[in-house]
């Protein structure tokens, strides 16, 4: 029996040592947080899930939900008048199989809520977890007695251990200031042409200022929404720290819709939070790290998901790609058979997932600068013409569709003239 170790008790670690357990592996979890600990924490994400990653968890056994929670009914993307504040390019869609579009269905689960539940399903499948901070002296321990280590723990130190790519990792310095809360008491997104959005997604740009988008969740005390700001460091979104307390804090995300997004403040007049630790605030620089770790004493690591891709929340796809890159290694662990995990395979399997992330990392970068001729003919266009913003609804699933038409305008052309004439 195989042996694997996984640091990091999250969306992929977690998603990997159930999968593995379920094939008869012998799969450890290293964790700095007990379930307990987890559930009663502060909320770590906004972790929107879509289509492909949606139907990853149900392989692997892990839809716990699905019952008591249903997935968003629509979606609604606004471009801003930098100078009203109101609505200069909108469209919207329907979502799920409740409105005939089972290929576009989108939800969001606490990780408050889901990961506990991931553990005790994972320990109850067999998987042994272990509760302690990992450091370097722990990597040698675990990769000497494992066929293989995987870092699964993005955004915490372990993670930073890994080399930056300098070939694929654009910005050097985080591009956005990043704050969110999760309430209760917001009233539905009226759309333009689908109507009333009950449980669902609202992004907004407000070009110069940032972008806030709002969706649907589960979290431990039920159903809720989650805000969610992505300002331009140093400008006037610039304002949220959770050192402020949770009454100022709530009181600092109003007084930015108000200024900025006045459509989503009227909706927000009455929200009060979750819970006193429904919010986070912080930055980082989207990065993509080598994937292999060679430790002093010659054994080797291996990242995945948020350690060696780690995207800016503002195209909502960091859940996703951790959800892909698990079941990516999962696929690659169950090929090699009895194989060596070697310095090869680790590389051969980062690189077969980046051919398919690196549009998401594309795409995602591009949201984070000023948009290119073609991003403005097709978000303008899309307002306009339903096929065009279908596109790019489904192109938030697999953002390869959304190549090369957002990136290059004379593509954009003729995608639009297709579209438009068909």
């Amino acid at each position: 029996m195989r042996k694997i170790t996984i640091v990091g008790a999250g969306q992929a670690g977690l998603l990997v040592g159930v999968g593995l357990v379920r094939k008869g592996y012998d799969v450890t979890v290293i964790s700095n947080r007990t379930p307990e600990e987890i559930r009663n924490g502060r909320v770590t994400s906004s972790q929107g899930m879509q289509s492909i990653p949606i139907q990853i968890e149900r392989e692997m056994g892990l839809r716990l939900w699905e019952d008591i929670y249903h997935p968003w009914d629509g979606a609604q993307f606004n471009v801003l008048n930098p100078e009203t504040g109101a609505a200069q390019h909108t469209f919207s869609k329907r979502l799920g199989p409740q409105n005939g579009c089972a290929d576009l269905v989108m939800d969001s689960i606490d990780q408050r809520v889901k990961m506990p539940a991931w553990i005790y399903r994972f320990e109850e499948l067999g998987g042994k977890m272990v509760y302690e901070d990992a450091e370097i002296a722990d990597l040698e321990r675990y990769a000497a007695q494992s066929d293989l280590v995987l870092v699964a723990s993005g955004k915490g130190e372990i993670g930073k251990l890994l080399e930056r790519d300098p070939e694929k990792s654009r910005f050097d310095k985080p591009m956005r200031a990043l704050g969110l809360a999760y309430v209760k008491g917001m009233l539905p997104a009226q759309t333009r042409d689908h109507g009333e959005i009950r449980r669902g997604l609202t992004w907004s740009a407000h070009p110069g200022v940032g972008e806030y988008f709002v969706c649907n969740a589960l979290t431990t005390t039920g159903e809720c929404d989650i805000m969610i700001f992505e300002g331009i460091p140093g400008g006037p979104m610039d304002i949220l720290d959770t050192r402020d307390g949770p009454e100022k804090y709530l009181q600092n995300c109003l007084s930015i819709l108000e200024r900025f997004f006045p459509a989503e403040y009227e909706r927000c007049r009455n929200v009060e939070l979750t819970d006193d630790l429904g919010i986070l605030s912080g930055r980082f620089p989207p990065t993509i790290r080598k994937p292999i770790l060679n430790l002093p004493n010659g054994g080797q690591v291996m990242g995945i998901a948020d350690a060696v891709c780690l995207n800016d929340p503002i195209t909502g796809q960091g859940a996703c790609n951790a959800a892909k890159f698990a079941k990516a290694v999962y696929d690659a662990i169950l090929l090699r058979g009895n194989e060596a995990f070697d310095a090869e395979w680790m590389q051969q399997t980062f690189d077969g997932f980046w051919e398919k992330a690196k549009y998401c990392v594309d795409w995602t970068n591009a949201m984070l600068l000023e948009p290119s001729p073609a991003q403005q003919k097709m978000m303008a266009t899309a307002s306009q013409n339903q096929k065009v913003a279908d596109v790019i609804f489904r192109g938030m699933d697999d953002a390869q569709r959304l190549h090369p038409y957002f990136f290059d305008e004379a593509a954009a052309d003729d995608l639009i003239g297709q579209l438009s004439n068909s």
